[in-house]
């Protein structure tokens, strides 16, 4: 599956059978991450929803320990969650979610494992702001036309290679960039989603967004995460690790009698609350690996993208794919529903709006070890999976943040 990017001037598993492959080609070496994974390379296809986490453990997941101005006590497999901003997670597995409450512990999943959350982001972008089909470049910026090896430049749209650092797409990104330019100044990013973007089951919990902060600050760029939700380290390398998050274990899209979803309330706000400059949003592991209205799991993920592009016109939502599980059957039903994704985003980007589509399906399946390599359990990435999910992100919006 090649994954689209689109980018205009102008919120965990349900599969859809909608989905188109493409092949992806990606041999970039790039930042070699502690375990000596490789980043990889990316596609970014403009368009942007938002989607919430599945329930693991035998079909209910917990939270890995999240701090905030209101706390609450263990949940199925994790230490306790606590947000703010009117959106609470609660004892004994309930979550309420402004004026809505439903069970974030669902019992319809079919991974088993004793996990949190399962969920996934989908984004990407050029980081160079151009536009393309990802191809096997080695440090080539994306272009108009077709890049093979080497890469070549080139103007608005076509079909580009990827960077070292990032990952090439289809659209026009070109004189788009949501971040303050001042040197010194931060870009706000927003992680939204569930136990993925959370960081279960792997501590110190922090997930992908450790890997993207070291990223970010080995380049020397500004870069800070917001929400409601904390957890993580107290330091990456030595500097101040920001814990904000909005990462649910266990929420699907939407809320309905039986699940609790990032959709409406917290998603709303974390946007008029943080004001991102950057949304990463990563979210239907649990409605399609709990089998929840899987065939209209792509229309609630389009909502929600409608929803944080028109309530933050002025940011760039990364729509990020699940990943595989460790399931083949789950994932028939993981791969259809991406493949929407991918669709919805570009037709969003087509309109102009600051979306773009993020691939992490085929960064994680491009290793065919991926199940015991980089997976802590059914559903949750192991650190070294964390590393691969950060550096994929960071290939998408490295180039975007200001220098410090």
């Amino acid at each position: 599956m090649t994954p689209i990017a689109g980018f205009g001037s102008k919120r965990d598993e349900a599969p859809s059978q909608l989905r188109a492959t493409h092949e992806l080609q990606r041999t970039l070496p790039s930042k070699r991450t502690q375990s000596g994974l490789h980043p990889w390379s990316l596609v970014a296809t403009l368009a942007f929803q938002l989607v919430a986490a599945t329930a693991c453990a035998g079909g209910s997941e917990g939270s890995p320990g999240n701090t905030a101005s209101d706390t609450t006590g263990a949940t199925a497999s994790g230490a306790g969650s606590t947000t703010t901003a009117g959106s609470t997670t609660s004892v004994g597995g309930t979550a309420t979610s402004a004026s809505s409450t439903t069970s974030s512990n669902s019992t319809s999943g079919t991974m088993g494992g004793s996990t949190s959350n399962g969920g996934s982001n989908t984004s990407g972008s050029s980081s160079q702001g151009v536009v393309g089909t990802v191809g096997s470049t080695s440090g080539a910026t994306a272009g108009a036309g077709t890049v093979g090896a080497g890469g070549s430049t080139g103007a608005s749209s076509g079909t580009g290679g990827a960077s070292t650092d990032g990952a090439g797409g289809t659209g026009n990104t070109a004189g788009f960039n949501p971040c303050p330019t001042e040197a010194g100044s931060e870009c706000k990013v927003l992680p939204l989603g569930d136990s993925i973007t959370e960081g279960c089951c792997a501590q110190p919990y922090g997930g992908y967004r450790i890997e993207l902060f070291r990223q970010a600050r080995a380049d020397n760029k500004g870069l800070t995460f917001v929400g409601a939700l904390q957890n993580g380290p107290s330091t990456v390398d030595g500097e101040t690790f920001p814990k904000d998050h909005e990462g649910h274990g266990g929420y699907t899209i939407d809320s309905d009698a039986g699940h609790s979803g990032i959709s409406g309330m917290i998603t709303q706000n974390a946007l008029q609350n943080y004001q991102p400059h950057i949304v990463l949003l990563m979210i239907g592991t649990n409605d399609i690996n709990g089998n929840v209205d899987i065939n209209n799991a792509p229309d609630r993920l389009g909502n929600l993208v409608d929803d944080i592009t028109t309530r933050a016109p002025d940011a760039l939502l990364v729509v990020a794919a699940i990943i595989p599980t460790t399931n083949d059957g789950t994932n028939q039903r993981v791969e259809p529903y991406n493949t929407a994704m991918e669709a919805l985003v570009g037709e969003r980007a087509t309109a102009g709006k600051h979306v773009v589509f993020l691939d992490n399906y085929a960064v994680y399946s491009e290793n065919p070890n991926y199940k015991s390599e980089l997976m802590a359990d059914g559903l949750h990435p192991n650190t070294a999976g964390y590393e691969v999910l950060g550096q994929a992100f960071y290939g998408v919006i490295g180039d975007l943040l200001p220098a410090q």
